[in-house]
């Protein structure tokens, strides 16, 4: 007032005027700081003094005094006294007009701001300048949007945009809009002027957060240049807010990268602030300080704020320096210093900071800044007490808030000091009620629910102790200090988590709220328009405090609630969810149990209050008007009924929910519109639940009668399932109609900075098509219902889509009315289209259309849906952490990945058709789906997920390959089951969606059972433990076991794995009793069966016979005889094979045949079995096979049963195979197996034919169908009448005579009627699935019978054999492959059989020899699928095998389809069909090389060898000879490989091939010796391979020798080597014998004789050379002995009534051509004798009688038991011994004519050789003319005397006699050569006619020859043409097959080749293939002419 008065003296005098004007400016420096609103009114008077005189005094300073007018407007606004601040405005404005009109702007704008003229009037104005139409375009803009950025409209953004555009060029300017006046010129405007209009426009539009206005008004302000360098540095303050703003959504989220973010802007501007200040601007400090503040508010929390200290304090100090007016934001700045300062032990800075911002507060925090001031000053006071219970109890607060949260020490007896101060015995008492100790024992009774009732007794009676609180207290309480402390004490207990303090905290605080803080209703309404309700009680102190209380009670009402939230927790109950009563061992709990319902009324009491609690804090905020505390009441009821919310609990959350809504209503403030939207639903949804319930009843509206008739029409044919709606229910669910239209339009109106969700949205409208469906009230399939509603297109597109998807979903419920709704395919086209804002949300629609779509299967679809939606995975995972408000989290989003995923997977499967890489990115889908599921958590959608991959992995489980794959993902998924199990019995199911529409896959989909899930989970245990085992890797395996057992639940699901677990120990050789006794419960069978597979794997062989043992002895009771006898059977072949005495292995199988043959029948009822028993009952097997003589210990017929059957031909077989041949048992188990082959035959053609006509007599009683049946089938159709012919056709009826005969058995085919019957029936006495349960095995021991029988050339035998194995694979395994085989075979015996033209399969042979199309197409099949594979897996190719030692033969029957293909191609090459074995072997080859089956690949390699070798290739076969040694085989492999490896040598016909040929014999002899050395057991069966090879090594070099040209002769060492070729053929014969292989010791035998005649023909020496002759004669009579053994065997095993006419018997072939053999060799034995005779004869001749007397008498006799007197004993027997041989081919070869041909071209050599013996001279005189006419002479001279002799005297009689005796000797010679003669032509006609061999018609040529020699010259030309003829047919027959060796050269090679082959074996080959080869060497005309030749 000193300034005002000594103005008030200056003015009277002229000279100190200018003492005024110092004064007015002394005066305003000193009123500069009262210059702000709500103090600068109190300076009006002496503003109005200085103004007056001012004018009074004229000062001519008149900027000055319109400076000083302006600042008097502001106070009198400021005061409220609006008409005279108008009146003192207008004279301003006319000061202002008249003197300073520059300064017109700012009091222009100071009259726009408070509205201090007519707006017109202002309008008006601003038409005048662009200038002011801007300031008033801006003043208007502030002035009506209070400037609160949730408020900005669209309707605002235009407004920001014209007033940039005024502000800008004119070719910016946008078009004009309708409302608005025309721009006016913007040149007009200074530079200086727009440039700091544009700072203000940018300011403003940063204000409000419209980002582009204000980077548009900094890219304009850079463009112009102009601006100062304080403008320039607030340019880059608007540059970092808008920067800021940009990052806005990543900032709040608080991460690492955020803070930083924000820190280096903070510390961008810290720079700026400092180059303000240097340059002195003090509007650009100011505005630096306020962007820096805006900066820093953000990192203001307890843990970051120490690292804006510096940046705060230059602010601070900034701000004083130029005494800023900023006088809030500098008490804030130094507030916060404050606290910083105390946070670092920094008191007296904290103390300085607190002091200034309590002198620049304007009384707002003055209680807050006062409280802290004083705790501060208590800090200070470390040693002394304050007197004050307040202040005491305030340190100890103060102590517990500095202990950190990680620290150990407790707080909570701080805390509870605390407490007692402020309530010395009533806090201890609350304190009580959480101490379980002070519980009164015993006062309800004992017991856990006794101590529960107890406990909540105890609870609530201690908590009521604190009523009378209050009235305890003295009234000089200062009660707001002791709020704030208790306020304090709920806080710092809550933050250290002192749950007990926290509540009984509370609860003292909360007792201040008894309405003593509420205001009156002047206060509430004594605030003006211009100012803001909070504002005007700020202004007032008891208002002040009356609002801080409020809202500090409000704030502990949260935090009470929130505690006893925490005290359910702690009891096991979850927010508002009842308790469940405990169920414990033997403890039943009872809902009605008077003790529970004290405890569950006391629970739901805590509920309740807590509720309550949170209420009324919301109610306190609408009160005070702080509608943040309404919302944070909404957000934490919301939060804390989050899981009644998932589960739909909405009807409980009603009331609570309403009373939210009706506060939000009653604040009419809507900050957080999104929680509103979503109460509003919530309470929809609580209101119609009852009414849209699976069991209520849909409703029908009544009484709309605004309606018209269609509309009600339309709504009856709606509403068929609908019934009435009682008024009540109507109204609710308008009710919730409102609700959600109001909602919807909420959300449909756009706020920048605000926008509602989509899934908000979602929500409102699925609850809204709910509520249509329950009004009936049709949408329409356009869905535009809200289109107007929608300020934006894109929200009204995805609108549409979401109503779309709620209708269909509806429309799932048949029970409603059903929605038009558009096609799956234009809803998919709908949300494609749009533009979602929510990605999440995106994917959950596309999600129930993918769902949608594979409910109508239709796929492609589903994968379009799952497409997008899978995309989605990662954007949907970014907008959980960035989208404002997020109602869904990442398990949804996770079990919608999931849901998408598995539908993909299953429409992938649906279309690969065939495709592998479509079907393996199934896979990797439905993978997914389970890692979706197991991040989620979710059980039943992990297993739906495994489950399906389950189902779609299986057929790629058939290879090691395929499952090696599948390994990984195995794992995975048994990872993802056993994590989701865990975390499914920990937690409990709270998770998903908080709305109610369906998930996106149907219930049923995810409605997984608990076994369901054990069974899966046990599979894929299983197929990762073969995993394990296909790469041997038995430790792993053993670890995944062990862990199985421990992750799966003790069912009957861990059994498997159980077993497999002792298997697997066995293989490890670890003990398994332990686990073997937890079997015992299983039953002996399990336990046995365990023991026989643990036996098989074990390492050892004791571990295995143990094992074996305790298999057999664990059985006992009857009902498991047919396991006994399978483990008995298998143990004794086991005990044979690792060469245990045979009697204890034939002990084990005499066992099982025992308790086979005195097992009981089985039983089985039923009138067909009786019949078809008493039908067996009279079958008996009559003996076809001549055994007669077998004794059984029981009647065959009694035998009746398949199975004991087929097991008895096992057992007999095995008893065969361990019986030696020498042994007699071994033939004879042989028969017997054999009979039982015939007895099952027998009684399985019984059943056949028992059924038959039981059928036939079914089809006979049934009535033909009626006309009345057939009128629905041909109504309309006129049916012929049917003849009695058609009426009933002629049932089939099968034969049961079963073949009697060996031609019956080749023509026997199976009939069809009886395979139907043997696949259907399960009769125990017939051949089915159910009576031979293991085909495989029987179909093993089948082949195992008729290789054994075939070894004793009992091949006639094979045929009933065969046809059993080719039904059993026919029509039980139903392998058409298989089948062939055996046809094949079964074609192959008949033509040994000689019965090839009887066989039906004959004509099929080439088809039975091709590859099954169905069969080739699996195996390629197999192959695709392995080839995948095998890059990753190449290591492990070959076949792992648990033990291949310990698995008897039986268990390597492999059913393989390259197994049978071999088997094939050996038969083709058997019977001579190349071409279908090369196919056979080569699709053999390729299959099992690619699937890496080993053993089939050497074998395929050895039977190609064998082919090349037959096809001349013999470079060829040793290649791939070499190739099969590099893999290797069992004993019959070496055997057959060293066999064909002798041919290809000896094939190329090397020099050294004799030296190759026994080094290879050596090496295989020297292999099958070392596994002699190891199978004692097997010793006759390798001995005889052994043998074998030797003798074919000493037949080669015989061979060899045997090909020297005629008259060669042999070197000495060819000689020694003969010999000793010799002497091994008679070792291997001697051997032979001894294994009683007679047969093969009789070829033994004649190859040595053939080696023997070798050396007598090459010998010079007489009586070497005859005892080579006579040795090799006798060991040919030995060979026929030998096969006449053999033969005599197998015919007195022929059926008794078979012709042998037409029967061909291989031993029988071969012993006829021993017997030729033998006959040839008396044949040459006996010519020489012949020529030795003739020699003699011829020199007699010359010789007188005398002479030759003498000669004889002295001729030496040849010694006793010598060479020659042996040779010449023999000579004498000769002929009859050729005779003999002739004799017996001759009875046994009638159809024979090559055969025919050789007896009669050697009986005419015979013949020939007779008649020298006869009359050697005349035979010799044959060949010499001379003699001949001597001849000719003397047999007339004969003649005449004999005429003469008539007359003669009786002394000429002995000179006639010696002549007649001579010529006797001649006529009988002649007669001899006539019938040679006879016997030649004969053989010639027989050779010619039927174009037999020439060598035979040669010989017979050569023999006429002698017989004729120069007595017929003609005859003697003809056959010296024909035998020269033969000869040359010979050569060239040589030289046309040494020039066609190469069978790939030309067609004829190939054909002449399997001609000589066919030729070589006939017996095995068909005789019409041989028939078509020389067909097509006939029809090939180059050779035709020399093929006729030869």
């Amino acid at each position: 007032m000193c300034f005002v008065k000594a103005a008030e003296i200056s003015k009277h005098d002229p000279r100190y005027h200018f003492m005024v004007f110092n004064a007015s400016v002394l005066y305003f420096q000193t009123v500069h700081p009262l210059l702000q609103p709500g103090r600068c009114l109190h300076l009006i008077p002496s503003l109005k003094k200085v103004v007056q005189t001012l004018e009074e005094v004229a000062d001519q300073d008149h900027n000055w005094r319109a400076e000083l007018m302006m600042h008097l407007v502001r106070c009198l606004v400021d005061s409220g006294k609006v008409e005279e601040a108008e009146s003192f405005a207008k004279a301003t404005e006319e000061f202002i007009k008249l003197h300073t009109p520059h300064l017109y702007q700012r009091l222009f704008t100071l009259l726009v701001q408070h509205k201090l003229s007519e707006r017109d009037a202002l309008l008006e104005t601003s038409r005048q300048c662009i200038t002011l139409d801007v300031i008033f375009k801006i003043q208007e803009f502030k002035k009506v949007e209070e400037i609160k950025e949730d408020d900005l409209t669209k309707e605002d953004s235009t407004k920001l945009e014209e007033i940039f555009y005024l502000l800008v060029d004119c070719t910016k300017t946008p078009v004009t809009p309708a409302n608005s006046d025309p721009p006016q010129s913007p040149s007009l405007i200074l530079p200086s002027d727009r440039v700091a209009f544009l700072l203000e426009l940018a300011l403003l539009a940063l204000q409000v957060k419209h980002q582009k206005v204000a980077a548009d008004c900094l890219k304009e302000l850079k463009l112009v240049g102009e601006a100062s360098i304080g403008q320039r540095i607030v340019m880059e303050c608007v540059n970092c807010e808008i920067n800021l703003l940009k990052k806005e959504a990543k900032m709040n989220d608080y991460s690492k990268a955020s803070v930083e973010a924000r820190l280096k802007e903070i510390g961008k501007l810290d720079q700026w602030l400092q180059t303000a200040v240097r340059e002195g601007d003090p509007q650009a400090v100011q505005a630096v300080c306020v962007t820096q503040w805006n900066f820093c508010l953000p990192l203001l929390q307890r843990n970051i704020r120490k690292r804006i200290k510096t940046p705060l304090l230059r602010v601070a100090e900034a701000l004083e320096d130029m005494q800023s007016m900023l006088l809030e934001m500098r008490c804030q700045v130094h507030s916060e210093l404050a606290a910083i300062e105390e946070e670092e032990g920094h008191l007296e800075a904290s103390l300085t900071h607190l002091q200034r911002a309590m002198l620049l507060d304007n009384g707002t925090q003055q209680e807050r800044l006062s409280s802290a001031f004083r705790l501060l000053q208590l800090r200070r006071m470390l040693y002394e007490t304050p007197p004050r219970t307040e202040d005491k109890a305030a340190m100890l607060m103060q102590q517990a808030k500095d202990i950190q949260l990680q620290d150990t020490t407790d707080s909570r007896p701080i805390l509870v000091a605390a407490g007692l101060l402020l309530a010395p015995d009533d806090f201890q008492m609350v304190l009580d009620a959480d101490d379980t100790s002070k519980i009164p024992v015993g006062s309800l009774g004992s017991g856990p629910v006794a101590h529960l009732a107890a406990m909540a007794q105890h609870y609530s009676t201690s908590v009521e102790k604190v009523n009378g609180y209050l009235a305890r207290q003295s009234n000089d309480t200062n009660n707001p200090e002791r709020v704030m402390l208790w306020a304090t004490l709920a806080k710092t207990a809550r933050k250290h988590e002192v749950w007990d303090v926290c509540r009984a905290a509370c609860r003292f605080c909360l007792l201040y709220d008894d309405g003593r803080w509420k205001m009156s209703k002047t206060d509430k309404c004594s605030c003006s328009e211009e100012e803001n309700s909070t504002e005007r009680l700020h202004s007032c102190s008891g208002s002040q405090t009356c609002v801080h209380v409020l809202r500090l009670l409000a704030e502990i009402r949260f935090i009470s609630a929130e505690a006893t939230v925490q005290k359910l927790l702690t009891q096991g109950v979850q927010f508002n969810s009842p308790p469940v009563p405990p169920h414990e061992r033997g403890l039943c709990v009872s809902e009605e149990d008077p003790h529970w319902v004290i405890y569950r009324d006391w629970i739901q009491a805590l509920s309740a209050c807590a509720t309550s609690n949170f209420l009324l804090a919301g109610e306190l905020g609408a009160e005070i008007r702080e509608p943040w505390v309404v919302v944070n009441a909404a957000i934490y009821l919301w939060n804390y009924n989050s899981h009644l919310l998932a589960a739909g609990e909405y009807q409980y959350l009603l009331p609570t929910f309403q009373n939210l809504v009706e506060m939000f209503q009653r604040t009419e403030f809507i900050g957080n519109r999104t929680l509103f939207v979503l109460l509003c639903d919530a309470v929809a949804q609580g209101l119609i639940q009852p009414l849209s319930g699976p069991d209520s009843t849909e409703l029908a509206v009544v009484g709309d009668k605004g309606k018209s008739r269609a509309e009600k029409g339309m709504e009856k044919a709606a509403s068929v399932h609908g019934a009435a709606l009682d008024p009540a229910a109507l109204q609710d669910v308008r009710k919730a109609l409102e609700l959600c239209d109001r909602a919807l339009r909420i959300s449909s109106s756009h706020m920048p900075g605000d926008t509602i969700p989509i899934a908000a949205r979602k929500q409102v409208l699925a609850t809204w098509v709910q509520i249509k469906r329950l009004l009936h009230q049709q949408i329409g399939s356009k869905m535009d219902t809200f289109k107007e509603q929608c300020d934006s297109e894109e929200v009204s597109a995805m609108t549409r889509v979401l109503v779309g998807v709620e209708m269909l979903r509806c429309n799932r419920n048949p029970r409603h009315m059903e929605f038009s709704v558009p096609s799956l395919s234009t809803l998919v086209s709908m949300a494609s289209e749009c533009s979602w804002s929510d990605a999440v949300v995106e994917l959950q629609v596309w999600c129930q259309l993918a769902a949608f779509c594979h409910y109508v299967k239709d796929h492609s679809l589903v994968l379009s849906c799952t497409k997008s939606a899978l995309q989605l995975e990662d954007t949907a995972a970014k907008s959980l952490s960035t989208m404002p408000c997020v109602l869904y989290g990442p398990t949804a989003v996770n079990e919608m990945l999931s849901s998408a995923a598995c539908l993909r997977g299953l429409s992938l499967v649906h279309e690969s058709s065939g495709n592998l890489h479509v079907y393996k990115e199934a896979m990797k889908v439905l993978l997914s789906s389970v890692s979706f599921a197991e991040s989620a958590s979710n059980l039943a959608l992990c297993v739906t997920a495994a489950k399906h991959y389950w189902n779609t992995c299986l057929p790629l489980t058939q290879s090691p390959e395929e499952r090696w794959q599948l390994q990984e993902h195995l794992e995975k998924i048994l990872n993802a089951l056993s994590h989701t199990t865990k975390h499914e019995n920990k937690h409990a199911k709270v998770k998903g969606l908080l709305t109610l529409t369906a998930p996106p896959l149907a219930a049923s989909e995810h409605g997984v059972t608990h076994e369901e899930h054990l069974t899966l989970r046990a599979a894929i245990y299983s197929l990762l433990l073969q995993i394990q085992i296909d790469k041997a890797d038995f430790e792993s395996a053993l670890q995944l076991l062990d862990k199985a057992m421990k992750d799966m639940p003790c069912t009957r699901h861990r059994l498997p794995l159980l077993k497999y677990r002792i298997l697997v120990k066995a293989q490890m050789g670890e003990s398994v009793l332990v686990d073997m006794q937890k079997l015992e419960d299983e039953g002996e069978e399990c336990c046995s069966f365990m023991w026989h597979w643990v036996a098989l794997r074990a390492g050892s062989v004791t571990q295995q016979l143990t094992c074996y043992q305790k298999a057999i002895t664990s059985l006992t009771s009857t009902e498991s005889r047919w396991q006994k006898v399978s483990i008995l059977l298998e143990f004794g072949e086991w005990l044979y094979r690792h060469n245990f005495p045979k009697a204890d292995a034939q002990h084990q199988v005499q066992w099982a045949i025992d308790i086979l043959l005195h097992l009981e029948p089985e039983q089985r009822g039923g009138p067909e079995d009786e019949s078809i028993q008493r039908d067996l009952s009279s079958v008996k097997c009559e003996s076809q096979v001549g055994m007669q003589d077998l004794i059984f210990t029981q009647n065959l017929s009694s035998l009746i049963e398949v199975r004991r059957l087929d097991y008895l031909i096992q057992a007999h077989t095995v008893l065969a195979v361990m019986a030696s041949k020498t042994s007699p048992e071994h033939q004879l188990n042989l028969l017997r197996a054999y009979t039982f082959v015939l007895q099952i035959w027998q009684v399985s053609m019984a059943v056949a034919c028992e059924i038959s006509s039981e059928m036939t007599k079914s089809q006979a009683v049934q009535p033909l169908p009626s006309a009345g049946s057939k009128k629905g089938k041909d109504k309309g159709k006129k049916v012929k009448a049917p003849t009695p012919a058609e009426e009933r056709p002629k049932p089939i009826v099968l034969d049961l005579t079963l073949p009697s005969s060996l031609r019956d058995w080749a023509r026997f085919v199976c009939p069809d009627q009886a395979r139907q019957i043997f696949r259907t029936n399960s009769s125990l006495h017939s051949i089915n699935t159910h009576s031979i349960t293991n085909q495989a095995q029987s179909l093993f021991y089948l082949d195992l019978l008729e290789r054994e029988l075939h070894s004793l050339c009992l091949d006639h035998l094979n045929l009933p054999i065969m046809h059993l194995a080719e039904t059993i694979a026919h029509d039980l395994l139903d392998r058409k492959s298989l089948s062939d085989l055996y046809r094949l075979r079964i074609v192959r015996t008949c033509v040994q059989l000689g019965l090839e033209a009887h066989s039906p399969y004959q004509e099929k042979i080439f088809d039975l020899s091709r590859i099954q199309e169905q069969e080739q197409m699996r195996c390629r099949k197999a192959i695709a699928l392995s080839q995948e594979g095998r890059s990753l897996h190449r290591s492990y190719n070959q076949k792992v095998e648990m033990n291949g030692k310990a698995v008897s033969r039986r268990q390597s029957m492999d059913l393989c389809a390259q197994d049978i293909w071999l088997d094939k191609a050996e038969v083709c090459l058997s019977m001579g069909l190349y071409q279908s074995a090369r196919q056979l072997l080569a699709e053999a080859y390729l299959v099992s090389t690619e699937l890496g089956d080993q053993n089939a690949i050497s074998r395929s390699l050895l039977s190609l060898a064998s082919l090349a070798c037959k096809e001349q290739n013999h470079a060829e076969a040793l290649i791939l000879l070499d190739k099969a040694q590099a893999l290797g085989g069992d004993e019959e492999f070496w055997y057959q490989f060293t066999l064909t490896k002798v041919t290809a040598v000896v094939g190329q016909r090397d020099q050294d091939s004799l030296t190759k040929v026994d080094q290879i014999i050596k090496q295989g002899c020297e292999a099958l010796n070392l596994a002699l050395e190891q199978q004692a057991n097997q010793v006759p069966e390798l001995t005889f391979l052994i043998t074998s090879l030797e003798k074919r090594g000493a037949v080669e070099y015989m061979c060899a020798i045997d090909g020297v040209e005629p008259g060669e002769r042999l070197g000495a060492e060819a000689v020694q080597r003969l010999i000793t070729a010799c002497d091994t053929l008679r070792e291997c014969a001697r051997a032979f014998t001894e294994l009683s292989c007679r047969e093969q010791a009789a070829k033994a035998y004649a190859e040595y004789a053939r080696g023997l005649r070798i050396l007598a023909n090459d010998c010079t020496e007489i009586e070497e050379k005859q005892r080579f002759q006579l040795d090799g004669l006798f060991h040919m009579q030995l060979a026929i002995t030998m096969q006449e053994h053999v033969v005599l065997n197998v015919q007195s095993l022929l059926p008794p009534k078979e012709e042998n006419h037409g029967l061909s018997l291989a031993a029988m072939q071969r012993l006829l051509h021993l017997r030729l053999a033998l006959a040839e060799l008396c044949l040459t034995i006996l010519e020489e004798h012949c020529a030795k005779e003739t020699c003699q004869a011829l020199a007699r001749e010359g010789k007188t009688l005398a002479e030759i007397a003498l000669e004889e008498f002295t001729c030496p006799t040849p010694e006793p038991n010598s060479t020659e007197q042996e040779w010449l004993s023999v000579g004498r027997t000769l002929g009859q011994m050729a005779l003999h041989q002739w004799a017996a081919v001759s009875s046994n070869s009638l159809d024979n004519m090559e055969i025919k041909a050789r007896c009669l071209s050697l009986m005419g050599k015979y013949l020939r050789l007779l008649a020298v013996q006869e009359e050697p001279i005349y035979l010799n005189a044959l060949w010499e003319t001379h003699k001949q006419k001597e001849v000719w002479s003397e047999r007339n001279a004969v003649s005449r005397k004999e005429k003469n002799s008539e007359n003669d005297s009786e002394s000429s009689q002995k000179e006639l006699g010696m002549i007649s005796a001579e010529q006797q000797k001649r006529n009988t010679a002649q007669q001899i050569l006539v019938q040679a003669s006879k016997a030649l032509a004969e053989a010639t006609s027989l050779c010619l006619q039927y174009n037999l061999p020439s060598s035979i018609l040669a010989d017979a040529s050569l023999n006429m020859l002698e017989c004729h020699g120069q007595s017929d010259p003609a005859v003697a030309g003809q056959y010296i043409a024909l035998f020269q003829s033969c000869c040359t047919v010979a050569v060239m027959t040589e030289v046309l097959s040494s020039a066609c060796a190469d069978t790939g050269v030309s067609q004829l090679s190939a054909l002449l080749s399997l001609r000589r082959n066919l030729l070589f074996s006939q017996e095995e080959r068909p005789s019409s293939l041989l028939k078509g080869v020389e067909d097509s060497l006939n029809s090939l005309s180059k050779v035709r002419t020399l093929w006729r030749l030869l």
